[in-house]
């Protein structure tokens, strides 16, 4: 029984290593490319099982999944002469893996290129914009600009002509280079040249025709032609000033802020100010016109007052005199007192007699 399971137990080993030899699986998030002694041989697009040849093919899986490489952050100089450090990163995807494989072989090589590529488009768009317009708003206009420009791949005038079309390639684009201009002028940007420029360009590299003997040209060829890869999208992560002037650059801003701050607070006082001498005008006003409405009621109605007392002192002066005298004997007589009074006097007459006269 020994003598059987010794050679069946090296049977299932030797299967084992010839079956992980000669099966690979492709996953539904992959590509496979299979090469013999370094040689292409196929690519497997269809997720599943697949087979090959033990010990003589090899196979590479790459990702076909949208992709993402992150730039290293450069230090870039904006039109006004700003220094920016920008930190950006781009998407990509594999759309030929034969071309990927024979010109870069790995992502990790793939990453390293588009990170060179997405820098150089980065540095010569930011040398064309204003700090401001690189933070502000129209920062995505300069991403569309910057990926549109990474999807190509500049290459030599001598790579141009070595094409199979020559500078008549149909993959090839020939564009007249954006340049730096003053910072109150609009920035030349990247052109494509008129038919007769195109002509004058690619019967010479530096033609003198049409004012190009100053122009610098670009010779570009799609980033897919040479690479196999796509450029989906880049992006921005950040944008900020070089560590040794981001501090002068935030006392600055925390100045300006307090300045405005302090002229709120200046204009908040005035309008207060303002408000508290109106209200207090109107006060005033209010107050005055409620003390002079007073004082003539108050008049009105002691003028009323006199002409009725003094009607009714028309009517019967002696009643009047009797009413008086009571109150008087009233305010008098309060208290135990002594009274010396003259005898011609009314309040001697009325205690002597207290009767109303006869024709009362």
């Amino acid at each position: 029984m020994r003598k059987i399971a010794i050679p069946l137990l090296i049977i299932l080993i030797v299967v084992g290593v010839v079956a992980s030899q000669t099966l690979y699986i492709v996953d539904v998030t992959q590509v496979a490319i299979v090469t013999r002694l370094g040689e292409f041989q196929e690519s497997k697009r269809d997720p599943g099982l697949a087979v090959k040849v033990p010990f003589v093919e090899s196979v590479t899986k790459l990702d076909k999944r949208l992709l993402r490489v992150d730039a290293p952050p450069a230090s870039l100089l904006t039109l006004d002469k700003r220094t920016l450090v920008i930190d950006a990163f781009a998407r990509y995807r594999i759309t030929d893996p034969l071309i990927f494989f024979q010109a870069l072989r790995t992502e990790a090589s793939a990453e390293a290129r588009i990170g060179d590529i997405v820098n150089s488009n980065l540095r010569r768009e930011v040398a064309l914009d204003l700090q401001s317009e690189i933070i502000d708003i129209t920062r995505e206009e300069i991403m569309q600009r910057v990926t549109a420009s990474s999807k190509l791949l500049d290459i030599t005038r001598e790579d141009a002509e070595a094409l199979p079309g020559g500078l008549r390639d149909p993959s090839l684009t020939i564009v007249i280079a954006g340049r730096a201009v003053a910072e109150d002028e609009e920035p030349i940007r990247d052109r494509i040249p008129t038919p007769e420029q195109l002509e004058a360009i690619i019967n010479s590299p530096a033609p003198l025709d049409f004012g190009l003997d100053i122009e610098n040209f670009r010779y570009r060829v799609p980033l897919n032609d040479r690479f196999g890869i796509e450029v989906v999208d880049v992006r921005i992560k950040r944008a900020d000033f070089p560590s040794n002037v981001s501090s002068s650059v935030f006392d600055r801003m925390r100045a300006e802020r307090e300045r405005i701050a302090s002229a709120e607070r200046a204009e908040g006082a005035q309008i207060d100010l303002e408000k508290r001498a109106d209200v207090d005008r109107q006060v005033e006003i209010i107050t005055q016109t409620a003390q002079g409405d007073s004082a003539r009621i108050r008049g009105e109605a002691e003028g009323e007052a006199i002409g009725i007392l003094a009607e009714q002192l028309g009517r019967d002066e002696e009643f009047y005199a009797f009413t008086r005298s009571l109150e008087a004997y009233k305010a008098l007589l309060a208290q135990d007192s002594t009274l010396i009074l003259n005898v011609d006097s009314d309040l001697w007459r009325y205690l002597e007699s207290p009767s109303l006269p006869a024709d009362r």
